[in-house]
């Protein structure tokens, strides 16, 4: 009896650990994720258009103006670093990979950024907890000097997507420039952004941007002054405020929802 009840636990701890097997989210037959244009993303377009909007009737506010320039230059120093990383990204999206070993994929195509030409191999590789190390090579003959299959990008992430990391890489040098953690759910997204070379005049500025699913916040650092402003914006109520240390004499200012200067709450 003892043996037969050892021999249904075996059996069953197998049939387990099969089922949990064909049922895993990363599986040899299926490729991870790509990470989408969000992980590499702070989207204020929000409120863009709400001052398109407000400008057919009265002009907005001081405080939501300045608000809207500091999102711009942080936006930016985000397009000089990403740009091109994005048209790649999203370029991938539109590709099927290749198994070229277990648990290793490679999409293969080209796709024209800021004028360029690029061809691109993008390689995932997985291990066992389902993380994934995702690598961007390029290749341009029409550049000086040529690229041929260099390492642009690189990052890890979970399986499904949903967070991880991007490092970027100046073509001509191989040195880092910017580096991004990053998560991502359906209705809220964050990146941490931070600028590590000194090819812009941007060294050490690091950007914030967290998106709840209703607010959207953002934290810019000026590493060269040291200044650091906060603004927040609701998408729904277009609701804010900027916290800036050369405006308002550093204290909060807040816009209602018409984007007009009113008191800040309590």
């Amino acid at each position: 009896m003892k043996v037969f009840k050892n021999t249904s636990l075996i059996l069953i701890t197998a049939f387990a650990l099969t089922a949990y097997s064909c049922n895993s989210t990363n599986s040899n037959d299926a490729p991870p994720s790509i990470p989408s244009e969000e992980s590499m993303s702070a989207d204020f377009s929000e409120m863009e258009n709400a001052e398109n909007n407000k400008a057919k009737t009265v002009a907005a506010g001081s405080n939501f103006n300045t608000a809207l320039v500091a999102s711009g230059i942080a936006k930016i120093i985000l397009e000089a670093n990403l740009t091109i990383p994005k048209v790649l990204l999203n370029a991938a999206q539109q590709n099927d990979p290749d198994e070229i070993a277990s648990s290793e994929w490679e999409w293969s195509y080209s796709t024209t950024a800021q004028g360029n030409s690029y061809g691109v191999r993008l390689t995932a590789a997985t291990n066992s907890n389902s993380d994934v190390n995702w690598k961007f090579y390029v290749t341009n003959s029409a550049v000086n000097p040529p690229l041929s299959n260099a390492l642009f990008f690189e990052g890890n992430s979970d399986f499904n997507a949903t967070s991880g990391s991007w490092i970027y890489y100046d073509l001509s040098t191989g040195d880092d420039v910017s580096m991004i953690t990053w998560t991502k759910s359906e209705n809220s997204a964050s990146i941490d952004f931070e600028v590590t070379s000194g090819r812009n005049d941007n060294l050490g500025d690091t950007i914030k941007y967290n998106f709840d699913g209703t607010t959207k916040t953002l934290v810019y650092l000026d590493a060269s002054s040291g200044e650091e402003t906060t603004i927040s914006f609701n998408t729904e109520t277009k609701v804010g405020f900027i916290i800036a240390p050369n405006y308002n004499s550093g204290t909060k200012a807040c816009w209602n929802e018409n984007l007009e200067n009113t008191a800040c709450p309590n």
